[in-house]
């Protein structure tokens, strides 16, 4: 009798093996199908054949993988990062340096930021950040919110290392010379924005535009930010009083902007 259950045991552990090589195996397949029909432009097609991988194999990261690709292709960004979270935490070596993943953080970043949901955005971009620190759109982009939420100084940082892994982009000196000045430090801001021009003299116009729509949203959050210090103020009876970003912003509507305009 125990002989018998000596050789039953290893059929037993044998058994699950197998079901769960054959699982394994299913998934992978219609992983396959899935990349298959993306391929061919299917994109509601490819996220099925993902979905059906997880139902039968719910932790394949390949599939979280694959159908974040699809769910952004299709205009899902929140679902795809869902699904590269997901993915990174059962496989963190797919994380690494991943271009996809770090442009679905940054683009979603980037519509939060011009929401002036400058919060979601700065956790967007030090996810991106985190995934690839060589990155030097990232870095711009998380420059632009610390600007926009009122910290030129860390916006000046983030300019900076931007620009010492790529000094190529105009919009970059843009900004940082359009914090340069909000700082006061208007020779500095003069030589960023003559950098800026001299990398592609054709964008004076589009230049001078995006520094103008940056100047808006800065100005527009500096108003939620009074409204609830005013709020605040009136709730406790405590004055509130000006930050120094305050100051320099309300120095930018005395004195404006002159970016590109008188630039040769």
């Amino acid at each position: 009798m125990k002989r018998l259950l000596f050789i039953a045991i290893p059929g037993l552990l044998v058994f699950p093996l197998s079901v769960f090589a054959q699982q394994s195996k299913s998934a992978r397949k219609y992983v396959k199908h899935g990349i298959e029909r993306f391929s061919k432009g299917d994109i509601a097609g490819a996220i099925l054949e993902y979905d059906r991988a997880l139902s039968v194999d719910p932790k394949l990261a390949e599939a979280y993988l694959n159908r974040g690709r699809a769910k952004r292709a299709g205009g899902d960004l929140d679902g795809a990062i869902a699904d590269y979270e997901i993915a990174c935490e059962l496989s963190p070596e797919l994380a690494e340096k991943n271009r996809d993943i770090t442009e679905a953080y940054l683009n979603r970043g980037y519509a939060r930021s011009n929401r002036l949901d400058v919060d979601g955005a700065l956790a967007d971009f030090d996810r991106a950040i985190k995934i690839n620190p060589n990155d030097a759109e990232a870095y711009f982009k998380r420059g632009r919110a610390f600007l926009i939420e009122g910290n030129p100084k860390f916006a000046i940082a983030d300019f900076d290392k931007s620009i010492s892994l790529d000094d190529r982009n105009p919009l970059v000196f843009a900004e940082r010379g359009l914090a340069h000045q909000s700082q006061g430090q208007d020779d500095q801001a003069q030589r960023d924005f003559e950098r800026g021009l001299k990398l592609n003299n054709d964008l004076r116009l589009m230049l001078d535009l995006h520094l103008l729509d940056l100047q808006m949203q800065i100005k527009e959050m500096r108003r939620r930010k009074a409204a609830i210090q005013r709020n605040i103020a009136r709730l406790t009876g405590i004055p509130g009083r000006m930050s120094n970003f305050d100051i320099a912003v309300q120095r930018l509507d005395v004195q404006p902007v002159k970016s590109f305009v008188g630039v040769r």
